[in-house]
């Protein structure tokens, strides 16, 4: 993957990111990886990867018969201002959620906060990405499994982990909350527990919600790992031909591209993936057999971000394609 590696670390070098690790896999393992710094194999805040790990434990509930996709989200979770909402719908973020909410700014419980949210706004149409889906499906994970959700995050092993031992080697993710401190602003709504700026947030998520309201553990965000059990996730979707999981990797009808687990389009020129607010991505191609986990940590700046970061990554995609046809790897 020479052409790729060469943009990702003149990535680095161009302040598109101060760090960054990457894990190129087929079907049978590892092929590549490599840092831009040192020799790699650190821990990194996931950020919405995290989503394609819930995404695929409850697909392996599914599988198991603990849950159905066409399942009520409303009656999973005792809460009638939900019904309607299908486990399926929740996946591919077309129940009708809004993106974001700020939960630690509101101060009420969850299900309050959210009932009132839905009264004032309603439910929306077709597809918006939706956070708040996501953590309706931690919150069913963990009921179907009649453990914690760090107990049930997980069931295949890739390693994955919430709240990781501090002895660990992190990447810092950030160095404040100033995005979410602006997103706030402009609801009209105030939090005075940010962390304070200019200082490396190590072993706890950036994510505002999953970080101040569900205390580092949520669906929608949290996990930390490595570009391994990142590539790890992505070597088991390229491999797998039970119809349990072929859903995480085909776009559904009327979903503007989402698949169960990942989504199509943006990034990812061929094949699908997802990425992570905090600089993260795995992109995986069936057809070809190949993948990249690829870990940044674009926030990690003392000012807010301004570089295009799916462009960088459609590129990095583009160069190993281009690679893959002169056979290089």
């Amino acid at each position: 993957m020479l052409a790729a590696e060469k943009l990702i670390r003149r990535g680095a070098q161009d302040g598109i990111f101060p760090y960054a690790e990457w894990a190129l896999f087929g079907r049978d393992g590892v092929l590549e990886r490599g840092a831009t710094e040192g020799a790699g194999g650190r821990y990194f805040d996931l950020a919405s990867l995290t989503k394609t790990f819930t995404s695929t434990a409850v697909l392996t509930a599914v599988k198991e018969g603990l849950l159905a996709l066409e399942d009520d989200a409303g009656r999973l979770l005792g809460q009638d201002f939900l019904r309607g909402m299908s486990v399926f719908s929740l996946l591919t973020h077309t129940s009708g959620l809004p993106a974001w909410y700020p939960f630690y700014a509101d101060g009420r419980p969850f299900f309050e906060a959210l009932e009132a949210l839905l009264a004032a706004q309603g439910r929306g149409e077709g597809m918006v990405y939706s956070d708040l889906g996501y953590m309706l499906l931690g919150l069913i994970l963990a009921k179907v499994r009649g453990a914690p959700l760090e107990a049930a995050i997980d069931p295949l092993g890739f390693g994955v982990s919430y709240r990781p031992d501090r002895g660990l080697e992190f990447v810092p993710s950030c160095r404040d909350n100033a995005v979410e401190e602006g997103m706030c602003r402009d609801r009209g709504m105030v939090f005075s527990g940010f962390r304070p700026h200019c200082t490396d947030v190590a072993g706890e998520p950036n994510d505002g919600n999953a970080h101040y309201f569900w205390r580092d553990v949520s669906g929608h965000a949290g996990l930390f790992g490595t570009a391994d059990m990142v590539a790890a996730l992505g070597r088991f979707y390229l491999a797998t031909d039970d119809p349990a999981y072929l859903g995480g990797v085909t776009p559904q009808p009327g979903c503007e591209g989402r698949c169960l687990t990942f989504h199509t389009g943006g990034a990812f020129p061929t094949g699908c993936g997802h990425t992570g607010f905090t600089g993260t991505s795995l992109w995986l191609d069936r057809e070809r057999g190949v993948g990249l986990a690829l870990l940044t940590n674009r926030l990690c700046y003392d000012h807010l971000p301004t570089a295009d970061m799916n462009t960088f990554r459609r590129s990095v995609h583009e160069a190993l394609l281009d690679n893959l046809k002169e056979s290089e790897f």
